[in-house]
């Protein structure tokens, strides 16, 4: 699949540099369709809004993507709490 990201994702990331991050965008790159994504769930009331699962030592993040045909824009990479408020 084609995987972007977008300012706002670049940002989060920068906060925290993690190589269970790096897996788990490497998984989204080598996936050919979304049922081989671990962790993804369709938002509710959303056709394109997914949230993805990344657990950390010890902590809980959340990436917000849109997922339309083969390509998946990145758009927030934050904790759990958090998510819900900024994305979609």
């Amino acid at each position: 699949m084609k995987v972007f990201s977008k300012g706002t994702f670049d940002c989060d990331v920068a906060v925290l540099s993690d190589a269970v991050l790096r897996e788990k965008i490497e998984q989204l790159e080598k996936a050919p369709d979304i049922s081989h994504i671990t962790g993804l769930k369709l938002l509710r009331s959303y056709k394109t809004h997914y949230r993805i699962k990344v657990i950390t030592d010890g902590s809980s993040y959340r990436i917000g993507a849109v997922i339309r045909g083969n390509t998946i824009w990145l758009v927030h990479f934050l904790s759990r709490k958090k998510i819900y408020q900024r994305f979609p």
